[in-house]
Formats: structure tokens, C-alpha cells, sequence
């Protein structure tokens, strides 16, 4: 049996919740043409001063599929991904930050981008926020 396990992590710091996910990266992640880009906000906490942001509460989050190449070599570990959730409540800007292989990194990415937010805030009005996010992937 496989598992794969997701933890969203504000700030890169130990507060952890542990989520099902997977990450994908494209040009098409950007935000839609008539709408301002702006530079994400990092989570709030001790290590990172203001100007900042809440974090996003994820709303749905799709398990990534182990491939079937990791499968075969029995491959296992984490995919470290950074993504920013729009206001939209949208990943955008999906990034490996440390692959896997095996194809394990690719699922990561391919299930990110089917995830959705509650954005984050900032003086009550959504805004971009940068997050990092760790999954999991383990046979069983």
C-alpha cells in the first residue's frame, strides 16, 4: 500500500499539519492578465517580522500518486515544494525545493496544483502568501 503524507509548513518553522498533497510547476500558474501582480507575503511568526501575513487554510487537497517507477525501486521519501497561494486561493509559482526522483518530485508538483486555499490575510483583505510544503511519500 502506498502513502503519501503532506505537511504545510508557515514560516519553515516546526508547526506542522500533516496533509495529503502533491506540486507542479508553470508559466500558467501566474496570476490573470488584468490583475496587479504582487510580491507574497511570508507567514507570521517569531522569525519573520512585519510586514506578513496569515496563513492559508487548505480547503482541499488531493493525495499525489506514487509512481510507478518509484514503486519498482521501492523509493521513498520527502518532497520539499514552496508555492504561493493567491488571492484566489490557487497555487502559483510551484518550486522543488528538494527533489526526490523516481518521478516521486512530479506527482508532488501534479497534486499541488489541484489543492485550494482559503487565502491568507493581511489587515483583514487577501493577499498572496508564500508557503513552504513537505510530502511525504512511504510504502507500506
Amino acid at each position: 500500500m502506498r502513502r503519501a503524507f503532506v505537511r504545510f509548513l508557515p514560516g519553515m518553522i516546526g508547526v506542522a499539519a500533516l496533509l495529503p498533497a502533491t506540486l507542479v510547476v508553470s508559466a500558467q500558474d501566474r496570476a490573470p492578465s488584468g490583475q496587479a501582480e504582487t510580491p507574497p507575503f511570508k507567514v507570521c511568526s517569531s522569525q519573520t517580522p512585519p510586514p506578513c501575513a496569515t496563513a492559508p487554510k487548505v480547503i482541499y487537497s488531493p493525495d499525489p500518486e506514487y509512481s510507478e517507477k518509484a514503486r519498482k525501486k521501492k523509493a521513498h521519501g520527502t518532497v520539499i515544494l514552496e508555492t504561493t497561494v493567491g488571492i484566489d486561493g490557487h497555487t502559483h509559482d510551484i518550486r522543488v525545493v528538494r527533489p526526490l526522483g523516481y518521478g516521486l518530485s512530479e506527482q508532488a508538483v501534479k497534486a499541488l496544483r489541484e489543492w485550494t486555499f482559503e487565502p491568507g490575510r493581511k489587515d483583514g483583505e487577501p493577499v498572496p502568501v508564500l508557503i513552504p510544503i513537505e510530502m511525504d511519500f512511504r510504502l507500506y
